[in-house]
């Protein structure tokens, strides 16, 4: 039950920041306005933020963080998901959240692609596991900073360099103009 109205109050800031409406996201894209992107860069700060702080508290158990690894096979989704993304200006989240305010036409073709796509991947994994595509470039299980003893990381800064890097990128959101003069 708290997965729903957790949930709901997701859907409902996605609506209250404009995230629902797909011009928004497009115009983010394009670099037309920031405003989107502000607010992205500054939740993930935040977020980094509270992770840090929580943890140095004594309140964030590290041993419940779940990493996938970083292989070709990941790049190359991340960037059809990016490209789907570009074009649809939706993404999952806020396709999900759209839905309820009049784009439910956009938001079903959304998802039905997902599950298409998600579809032709679990179809197709043997062929691309037998070509090479995950044993290629894979990095394994790698995290950004050193918040877990049980993957190694890119930065050895630990929680205390998280929490600096949430600041940054809420630093950089507030600092950002909300549009580019060159644009």
């Amino acid at each position: 039950m708290i997965a729903v109205i957790l949930g709901g109050l997701f859907g409902f800031v996605l609506y209250l920041i404009g995230a629902t409406q797909s011009k928004n996201i497009t115009n983010m894209l394009n670099l037309k306005d920031l405003t989107l992107a502000k607010i992205i860069l500054f939740g993930i700060g935040f977020g980094s933020l509270l992770i840090s702080i929580t943890h140095l508290l004594g309140f964030f158990d590290s041993s419940h963080l779940g990493i996938k690894s970083l292989n070709l096979g990941v790049v190359l989704g991340g960037l059809i998901f990016g490209i789907g993304f570009g074009i649809a200006g939706l993404c999952p989240g806020t396709c999900i959240a759209s839905s309820g305010t009049g784009n439910f036409s956009k938001a079903f073709f959304v998802i039905l692609g997902g599950l298409v796509g998600a579809l032709f991947f679990t179809l197709s994994y043997g062929f691309w596991e037998n070509l090479g595509l995950f044993a290629q470039l894979n990095f394994g299980k790698i995290m950004l900073f050193s918040l877990s003893p049980s993957y190694p990381s890119v930065f050895d800064l630990g929680f205390e360099g998280l929490g600096v890097f949430g600041i940054s990128l809420m630093i950089l959101a507030s600092i950002l103009p909300k549009h580019l003069k060159y644009v």
